[in-house]
């Protein structure tokens, strides 16, 4: 199996914002007036980012943060996700912002099947910051490791995949279900047809630099922020390039 790093080829980096204007987390009174900073700069222009609703297929979208769970996402396979609405915003060059684990499972159930999204106009690189911090100003809690532990599917195997469909392993046991889980293995293909779709997956790559999930950005789509997102970004409410608004 390769290691990690090696699977790590397109580089994370910022091409048209500052990143200091970004804290990490963001606090005190820059988070109390993130949500309208970019109306206070002085120009009402320079920080609308172009956003619209397009489709991809679930094998032309990118990941962008460093941890995807294989417990996780099977157990959302199984359970019957394939496409859909992500709930995320997506950047210019495909890559994911939130909803990794319904890509994840759309790719182990069926890899063309369309999945939705709103796609900003921002790289990868300049969106993380930017939409870390308007998480921290919505309030929301950002996500760590999975409780009661997981697979990294890019350190995983074939094996930890049967493993997990055969006994539960790393599933919840709330939702798990032997009989549905070997039915679902055959409807695919088996074990060969596993591993090939476990290979791609792990053939779309985070990029280089990419953040653990603790360090990304939580835009939670169920409070409808995710449409409130890409409202303010079409509007240049949040600062997003320079200049910038001084914070007193």
């Amino acid at each position: 199996m390769k290691s990690f790093k090696k699977y790590m080829k397109e580089e994370i980096a910022t091409r048209e914002i500052d990143v200091s204007e970004f804290p990490n987390p963001l606090q005190g009174r820059l988070k109390a007036i993130y949500l309208t900073k970019g109306k206070m700069d002085g120009n009402s222009d320079d920080d609308v980012v172009r956003t619209k609703t397009n489709t991809w297929s679930g094998s032309k979208l990118k990941p962008s943060q460093s941890a995807i769970y294989l417990g996780k996402s099977l157990g959302m396979a199984i359970g019957g996700v394939k496409g859909g609405d992500l709930g995320s915003i997506v950047s210019q060059d495909k890559h994911i912002l939130d909803g990794h684990h319904r890509w994840a499972a759309t790719m182990l159930s069926q890899p063309d099947a369309k999945i939705t999204g709103i796609e900003a106009d921002l790289g990868i690189g300049d969106l993380v910051p930017v939409l870390r911090a308007l998480g921290d100003a919505f309030g929301n809690t950002r996500r760590g490791e999975p409780t009661g532990g997981d697979v990294n599917i890019y350190k995983a195997t074939v094996r930890d995949a049967l493993k997990m469909i055969m006994t539960g392993w790393n599933m919840n046991p709330k939702f798990y279900d032997k009989e549905k889980s070997i039915a679902w293995l055959e409807s695919i293909g088996g074990k060969p047809e596993l591993e090939k779709r476990l290979k791609a997956l792990q053939g779309k790559t985070p990029p280089k630099g990419a953040p653990p999930r603790i360090e990304m950005p939580v835009i939670d789509a169920d409070q409808g922020q995710e449409r409130q997102t890409a409202s303010m970004l079409k509007k240049g409410e949040i600062d997003v390039r320079p200049p910038y608004a001084k914070v007193k």
